[in-house]
């Protein structure tokens, strides 16, 4: 039986902030198939990597991130944290999502980047034509574009037909959205819906699931036959499928 791919939820962040260029480093160490990761444009246009809508999590400062410029981003640590990565702008700095690239092309790693594009945002598609856009200038790398929104993959799918969509849901699954060839819940859904998987492949869609971080779930979506499992311990959950 062949195993599932692997990628890094936000990175290898188990012990690193999530969605810090140390974690995603951390994951190509660990032998990650790819990363995930969710993006958000900033006040002046860029797109950051960050998953909720404003950083009072994940770091020392506050505010939204669409209402935030990059420079103000930057003034904020978001590895306060953790005290073992004090000094290490890697692990401070919220990173852009060019220099994620830059971090892959730099590896020379063939590495899965599944790009979730959060919404609800003030800015609607301009999201989506930013990241349009950005890929345009960085030509070669494996992108699969992901959402929860089916308005975000329509936009994509009408500036790009050829870009993998994965269709995020949760409850209760409904028909997919035209132009979707993946589709991605969590595990608990798989768990309780243990024909969705083998009903999705008929249908001709790919299968992900997250969070996978213990050895139990890890075999058990690999016996399902799901095509890709997103973890925070990418090593761990290689070394549980393979070992």
């Amino acid at each position: 039986m062949s195993h599932p791919l692997i990628a890094a939820h936000r990175g290898a962040n188990e012990f690193l902030p999530e969605h810090s260029l140390a974690a995603f480093r951390q994951a190509i160490v660990e032998g990650a198939d790819g990363f995930e990761f969710d993006i958000r444009l900033t006040a002046d246009g860029h797109l950051v990597l960050h998953h909720d809508r404003t950083v009072k999590r994940t770091s020392d400062g506050k505010g939204a991130v669409a209402d935030l410029t990059l420079a103000q981003l930057r003034e904020f640590n978001f590895a306060h944290q953790y005290p073992d990565c004090a000094g290490n702008p890697e692990a401070e700095r919220i990173p852009t999502l060019e220099d994620v690239f830059g971090l892959v092309v730099d590896s020379g790693k063939d590495l899965k980047l599944l790009i979730e594009a959060k919404h609800p945002s003030k800015f609607g598609p301009r999201l989506e034509l930013r990241l349009w856009e950005t890929l345009k200038r960085w030509p070669g790398l494996d992108v699969t574009v992901m959402s929860f929104s089916r308005a975000a993959l329509k936009t994509w799918r009408g500036l790009d037909a050829d870009t993998p969509l994965v269709w995020i849901f949760e409850y209760p699954f409904r028909r997919p959205p035209e132009g979707v060839q993946i589709l991605s819940s969590r595990v608990d859904y798989i768990d309780s819906t243990p024909d969705f998987v083998e009903r999705s492949h008929e249908a001709g869609y790919e299968v992900y699931t997250w969070t996978v971080n213990d050895a139990d779930t890890a075999h058990r979506m690999a016996g399902l036959e799901v095509d890709l499992i997103i973890s925070d311990r990418p090593a761990a959950i290689r070394q549980t499928l393979t070992g």
